[in-house]
């Protein structure tokens, strides 16, 4: 019989990051479990895919529809959650068939791909910081307990951990983590918090982000496709390309907003007026909800260079996150505060300034070296951006050679960490065929 595998927490296909990290952990997983079946327990249901299937994961059955742009719990869901999840599971493993007798059938099918599973793995992405109340981490962490509780093997892909605000978050994370075959940390920040709580693991690896392998289309589809957007290449003017999101939706507690998008507004006045460039905003992301729909704050941005208009091409469509990596290999520089934009740009070897949100950008940049060109969006003003662009901007050959030396290296990594899951995993089947 084929193998089944199952990935969870896999996030919308809106976002091309996380559509990437999709895509390239079922390349890995194809590569290195040949003719597998894979499942994939999702968050939302517009991920399009052909070649596998798709369930609705238990963690959207617990929140309320995406309206207001931010999570909604489902407080009658969460009630039940415990003894809708944990007695199925609890009567296949001692009885090696799950009664359904208090779930709902809503997420029957998420449970039973957990049992029907020979290994889970967690899909990589930076998702397990602490929130307000700290619910939305305790619920990852209740759902990786569940593949545990069901005796399935977990693989953590390359991950990145907290921030977290209180001991008991650490606590909670690291006994999970306990539990899986292997764990993957994406930058040195997460495995220091990992420290921190004392977490040991035999099979703990500091791993590169595997968006850092993740392919893009040619070249000359790229320059192509922008044509068709009205971009002339005939001039090769400069090109600058930009992300911006909107943090405030998504935190409340930055108040920084406006400051950040007039930040960007200058940058863009400046490169149009002294570089006679083109600038081009990306949507890195579109959803699924409104607080990460990047089309938002840039419409904000483009409204404030209405004299620039004619140099300002801001993307509104959905772009394939191959596409999109390979658009942003056109630039000459990115400025980029969705960090897989960042790491897209940088494996094409594009010079990038980085906004910070979350450690987790400049932890992946000092893996490289690049730390230097980050700045974190809770400091960011229209001064320190404009002057950390010229920086780079008169050194971005020298820092374009660093980038395509620095770059193999991570690629080569990132390419592996399914063949190091599936290492793992034969061998653990050996073990048992061997009662060892």
């Amino acid at each position: 019989m084929p193998l089944e595998v199952l990935l969870v927490n896999v996030n919308s296909m809106l976002n091309a990051g996380d559509a990437a990290l999709t895509f390239e952990t079922i390349r890995q997983l194809r590569d290195n479990f040949p003719g597998c079946h894979i499942t994939l327990s999702s968050n939302t249901l517009e991920l399009g895919l052909n070649d596998v299937k798709i369930v609705e994961s238990i963690n959207a059955w617990v929140r309320s529809p995406y309206k207001t742009g931010r999570i909604s719990w489902n407080i009658g869901h969460l009630l039940q959650l415990p003894i809708s999840t944990l007695f199925p599971i609890l009567t296949y493993r001692l009885f090696g068939k799950p009664l359904y007798l208090f779930t709902p059938s809503r997420i029957r099918a998420a449970i039973q791909s957990h049992l029907d599973a020979n290994l889970v793995i967690n899909v990589p992405g930076g998702y397990i910081y602490t929130s307000k109340r700290g619910l939305r981490l305790v619920m990852l962490i209740y759902l990786l307990a569940l593949v545990w509780l069901a005796g399935k093997p977990l693989y953590i892909l390359p991950q990145s951990f907290g921030p977290l605000s209180h001991k008991w978050e650490g606590k909670m994370l690291t006994w999970v983590l306990q539990k899986a075959r292997i764990v993957m940390v994406r930058e040195p920040v997460s495995m220091e918090l990992l420290q921190k709580y004392h977490f040991q693991h035999p099979r703990l690896y500091l791993f590169p982000d595997i968006a850092f392998a993740f392919r893009g289309v040619s070249p000359h589809v790229a320059k192509q496709w922008l044509r068709e957007k009205g971009l002339d290449f005939t001039d090769d003017p400069p090109l600058i390309g930009l992300t911006i999101i909107d943090w405030r939706a998504n935190n409340p507690n930055f108040l920084r907003q406006e400051e950040y998008e007039l930040a960007f507004t200058s940058v863009i006045r400046y490169f149009l007026d002294k570089m006679n460039g083109r600038a081009i905003i990306f949507p890195q992301s579109i959803g699924p909800n409104i607080s990460s729909d990047d089309r938002i704050p840039a419409r904000r941005v483009v409204a404030r260079l209405a004299d620039k208009r004619g140099s300002i091409l801001q993307i509104e469509q959905q772009i394939p996150p191959d596409l999109i990596k390979s658009l942003y290999g056109c630039m000459d520089i990115l400025i980029g505060t969705r960090m897989h934009s960042n790491i897209f740009a940088l494996s094409s070897g594009v010079p990038v300034i980085a906004v910070g949100y979350l450690h987790k950008t400049r932890g992946i940049f000092s893996m490289i070296g690049m730390d230097r060109w980050v700045i974190d969006i809770q400091n960011i003003t229209q001064q320190s951006l404009l002057e950390k662009f010229v920086e780079l901007w008169e050194e971005r050959m020298i820092v374009k050679a660093k980038i395509e030396a620095a770059i193999p290296s991570l690629v080569e990594k990132a390419s592996s960490a399914g063949a190091l899951c599936a290492a793992d995993f034969n061998c653990l089947m050996e073990n048992k065929l061997h009662g060892r």
